[in-house]
């Protein structure tokens, strides 16, 4: 699939979120997908495209870099700028964290593309939080599992 081709992106009532095809990025240096629910139970899928990177003179010959950022539907295309072009993707990743972290706060959820497993917001690659956890140890409630050699009178505090 190109990279300008639209894909059947889960709509969301009540959500703007824009295609590929509409951005304003005439060259995308960094995309991913996030999978999300918010507060009400609705899914929906949030893309993050980084672009058009490039050096600008912001004054007095002193250079900068500058690039477009969207985390759609959670916030439109909008430029940002750092003082190199490391600077410029390091900020722009960390405004997609606050943001992820924000959209949380708020009750929603955010999980790894493609699955239903949580991301972890803090890890350099958002990747999920419990990756290297057999599923076994990880389904139904929490207090479902005992170690084998526990005695009945050592569960929950007994």
């Amino acid at each position: 699939m190109s990279l300008f081709e639209v894909e059947n992106l889960p709509r969301v009532p009540g959500y703007a979120c824009r295609y590929p095809t509409e951005t304003d990025m005439k060259h995308i240096v960094a995309e991913t997908r996030f999978d999300c629910r918010d507060r009400d139970g609705n899914d929906f899928t949030a893309h993050l495209m980084i672009g058009d990177l490039e050096p600008c003179v912001v004054r007095d010959g002193v250079a900068e870099s500058k690039l477009l950022i969207s985390l759609d539907p959670l916030f439109p295309e909008r430029g940002f700028r750092g003082t190199d072009s490391f600077h410029a993707i390091c900020l722009a990743i960390e405004l997609v964290r606050k943001a992820l972290r924000a959209f949380v706060v708020h009750g929603g959820t955010v999980y790894y593309h493609g699955t239903k497993t949580p991301i972890d917001i803090d890890d350099y690659a958002f990747t999920p939080i419990n990756e290297p956890i057999d599923e076994r140890f990880l389904a139904g409630l929490a207090s479902t599992y005992a170690r084998v050699d526990d005695e009945p009178e050592h569960r929950n505090g007994g």
